[in-house]
């Protein structure tokens, strides 16, 4: 299990688990040879509201949490899951048999062997659940004040660690399930959703936030699953129950969108006062020995190279750079005392703030309007690495190879929310089969309960009623040949 560091972050944008399906060869639908995805079909029965309708959560009442940190009781499950994995080695059964416990039928799950198994894990599990009444969720990485390459070379391999956890939880949902057990299985679920919101929040960094994310997305796979047996209770106040915070990626990405200033401090902290152009010229050997360290191949490797490609650099990139300074409002006279270095690194500077703030200024829209235009922030990365100045495309090639995925990154978010939208719309329509033996004309028709609006469009879901037993839900594709995009419900009557 390889560990998880903070570069790239957008690695981690696809969910947990996540597989692009075989069928995904084109994202085209109307392409001649694009293959076609069946529509997952969801088999559900009708049922009612629960009363009390509170009586089902997946989020504890805030007067049912407690004093206490959730980092405490994950940090000691992921010690205990270490020290029983290196017992058992190659061995371990979760893994040798992955595909029919985690993604087998529930009817074919082997619940004796299972059982015996999740047996051995209590004392994990047993702090998972102690850390879901939690009230706090600190975790101090200290990443504000990292600086430098040590920025991004951070190892995080608790949070794939989390990913483990947040998997054997699912396999303790599985059995409850397929034992018929809903209250525990939902217990496991209320678990599972606290982690990935701990695991999220955990830091401003963007990769635990998708962590997170794509942890509460499994539980979301859980929750389906329950939907369709055939006592299982109505979730749609449960599902309103959940913060918005599991899908929030705000921050973190406000946080990232600054990162080459952190990476490259040499090249973004100016000194206000004059110094000497040996210290100019170190700041921009040092920029360039730690683009090498990130793979810029165009500058050699070793610093040799470092020096020979920095005295290049000014040579080439001095008189561009006074330009570029003069002409944004610097005085003449004192650019033109500027040493070379000086003048180089000032206009990277400038630009790299510039390529920064012209990346980032649209997570700052309100999000109703801001996918519309979140596509700009990578075009606008990709027009500056086109540019035709040399500093800006020798800042450029600072940013270009840090900046994480805006558009993905929002999707994440965006889709575990629509995933919320969606089933709590379900729910919705159950209810209504309850009082009414049948599927609704359109959603409108669902006032008992109220369908959600699709999150990526603000709308309501696009709702097809083929039969009174038979209906489709379509959602806006979260991304290109998404299995989810329209879903068949078929309605078994009790």
């Amino acid at each position: 299990m390889g560990s998880v560091t903070t570069l790239p972050a957008v690695a981690q944008v696809q969910p947990l688990d996540y597989k692009i399906p075989a069928a995904s060869a084109s994202a085209d639908p109307s392409a001649p040879n694009a293959a076609k995805i069946a529509p997952k079909v969801l088999k559900i029965h009708p049922a009612a509201e629960p009363v009390p309708a509170l009586k089902i959560r997946f989020w504890p009442d805030r007067f049912e949490m407690v004093a206490g940190n959730t980092f405490v009781p994950f940090q000691r499950a992921t010690i205990m899951s270490l020290e029983k994995n290196r017992s058992a080695g190659a061995e371990d059964p979760f893994f040798k048999n992955y595909d029919q416990w985690m993604e087998g039928s529930l009817d074919e799950l082997p619940k004796q062997e299972v059982s015996k198994y999740l047996d051995s894990q209590q004392n994990v599990l047993s702090e998972l659940h102690r850390a879901m009444r939690m009230r706090d969720s600190h975790y101090e990485l200290g990443i504000d004040d990292l600086r430098g390459l040590e920025t991004i070379q951070l190892l995080l391999p608790e949070f794939e660690h989390m990913r483990q956890l947040a998997r054997l939880l699912v396999l303790e949902t599985r059995l409850a399930l397929a034992e018929g057990r809903t209250e525990d299985a939902i217990r496991s679920i209320r678990v599972g959703f606290r982690m990935g919101e701990a695991t999220g929040n955990a830091s401003d960094l963007l990769i635990s936030r998708l962590v997170g994310v794509a942890i509460s997305g499994i539980m979301l796979n859980q929750v389906e699953e329950l939907m369709q047996l055939q006592d299982s209770p109505n979730v749609y106040w449960a599902l309103a129950t959940l913060p918005d915070s599991i899908a929030e990626m705000d921050e973190a990405l406000k946080f990232e969108v600054s990162i080459a200033s952190r990476v490259f401090p040499g090249l973004s902290h100016l000194p206000a006062d004059d110094v000497e152009p040996a210290v100019w010229r170190s700041r921009l050997t040092q920029a360039v020995k730690d683009m090498q360290s990130l793979g810029g191949s165009e500058f050699g490797n070793g610093d040799a190279p470092a020096r020979l490609i920095a005295g290049a650099l000014m040579i080439a990139l001095t008189e561009p750079s006074r330009a570029e300074l003069i002409a944004s409002g610097m005085d003449k006279e004192y650019v033109q005392a500027m040493s070379p270095s000086e003048a180089v690194v000032r206009a990277t500077a400038q630009q790299i703030t510039r390529i920064q703030d012209d990346f980032a200024k649209w997570m700052f829209l309100p999000e109703p309007i801001r996918m519309t235009y979140i596509d700009r922030s990578e075009a606008s990365l990709e027009s500056n690495t086109r540019a035709g100045s040399a500093t800006i495309n020798l800042a450029a090639m600072a940013t270009g190879i840090l900046m994480p995925g805006i558009k993905a990154a929002n999707q994440a978010g965006l889709r575990t929310r629509q995933t919320i939208a969606r089933l709590a719309t379900i729910e919705a329509i159950r209810d209504y089969a309850a009082a009414h033996g049948e599927f609704p004309e359109s959603l409108e028709e669902l006032t008992h309960l109220p369908a959600w609006p699709d999150p990526f469009t603000q709308q309501a879901f696009g709702y097809e009623r083929e039969t009174a037993t038979r209906a489709k839900l379509i959602a806006e594709p979260a991304y290109s040949s998404d299995p989810n995009a329209t879903i068949v419900l078929e309605l078994l009557r009790q």
